[in-house]
């Protein structure tokens, strides 16, 4: 459905990949500003857009939620901006950065780490600070 786009899969369902979460409350993709449109719209076409809740410090253009009946709900991402301390910090997808598995993209366990920093999400930095330890330290 998304082919010839850049697009990866982060999120809960990293985490769950990783070992970190036993089940995985959404599917969270990932792609760039370029792409955005695109790939919203072939996600729309099959799931259906879904209720967006504003969060008070999300200043992102690019986000789309997606849900379908009986489907966990599909969140895609470009060019996240996140105010912080009175300052907006901005974070973008790289598709040159992803890992192949099981014929799919996944992000990398570093990028979301970024990223759960940024989204302040203090329990999951921390989980994926001490899975990169451990990765480090056997490699």
């Amino acid at each position: 459905m998304l082919a010839g786009m850049h697009w990866g899969i982060g999120g809960s369902l990293l985490l769950w990949k990783l070992g970190l979460e036993s089940r995985p409350r959404d599917l969270d993709l990932m792609t760039t500003a370029e792409h955005f449109g695109p790939v919203s719209q072939r996600i729309a076409q099959k799931l259906g857009e879904g209720v967006r809740t504003p969060h008070p410090n999300f200043r992102s253009t690019c986000f789309a939620r997606f849900k379908s009946r009986g489907s966990a709900p599909v969140d895609l991402f470009a060019d996240v901006r996140v105010e912080r301390n009175g300052k907006v910090e901005s974070w973008s997808f790289d598709p040159r950065h992803l890992e192949n598995w099981r014929g799919l993209p996944w992000m990398l366990p570093t990028q979301w780490l970024e990223l759960y920093k940024l989204f302040d999400r203090p329990k999951r930095v921390r989980a994926l600070e001490s899975f990169l330890e451990v990765q480090e330290r056997n490699p």
